[in-house]
């Protein structure tokens, strides 16, 4: 799962990239929520730990890739560990990832030998679970049934999509180094909290899509 700079360096591209569907957002209600309350609802905001099984599906150019990912999210200390298996079983990679670090536990020999391996799956780790996140500092916009907030230095724009539910529904980043949104569709309830059961993450500058579907979650005590 989300072994992005891995397989740009491994795989032949061509033909055409993937793209990003258009996303859904419900109309039938008004964003009235205060910035305060978006950022404390939102579910990567709560100090609890989840572990989640997860099916996933990875599109560079024409490939696709399905896989299997099993992710203790501690956000409490803000930190996932990730274990990747394929389809047959075979476990991949074990990964801990940090916001501002990554520690590869194990990886398959074929795996050990790609130039970038923890740094291009950590990074997409991050960008889906755990930096960047909605502050209350972030400027809030309404726009009848969606607000955003936003941030914005000379380094990069960040911006976080909202419904009229109060979900949080993407995530997206530009910088001169970085171009990538991530979406949160389709919330469930799980352990009495609301979870996005599909999560898609693109990158624009490389032209990667990766797609999750959430199996179970379940909270640690």
């Amino acid at each position: 799962m989300m072994v992005r700079l891995l397989l740009i360096s491994v795989l032949l591209l061509g033909g055409c990239g993937p793209t990003l569907p258009r996303q859904q957002l419900p109309t039938d209600c008004r964003a009235e929520a205060p910035g305060e309350q978006l950022v404390a609802q939102q579910w990567l905001h709560q100090p609890v730990i989840w572990r989640l099984r997860q099916a996933a599906l990875l599109e560079i150019g024409p490939k696709k890739i399905a896989l299997e990912g099993f992710l203790r999210l501690d956000l409490v200390r803000r930190q996932a560990r990730l274990v990747a298996l394929n389809e047959m079983g075979l476990v991949l990679f074990d990964l801990t990832v940090n916001t501002d670090g990554e520690q590869l536990e194990r990886a398959i020999p074929q795996l050990q030998q790609q130039k970038g391996l923890a740094q291009g799956i950590a990074l997409s780790i991050r960008s889906i679970f755990l930096t960047p996140r909605p502050q209350v500092a972030d400027r809030l916009r309404k726009e009848g049934s969606v607000e955003r907030l936003l941030r914005q230095s000379a380094a990069e724009q960040v911006q976080f999509v909202f419904d009229c539910r109060g979900d949080l529904r993407q995530t997206q980043l530009t910088s001169t180094g970085q171009d990538w949104r991530v979406q949160y569709n389709s919330y469930k309830v799980y352990a009495a909290t609301r979870l996005p059961s599909e999560i898609i993450f693109f990158d624009q500058q490389h032209a990667v899509k990766l797609s999750l579907w959430l199996r179970e979650a379940r909270q640690e005590p």
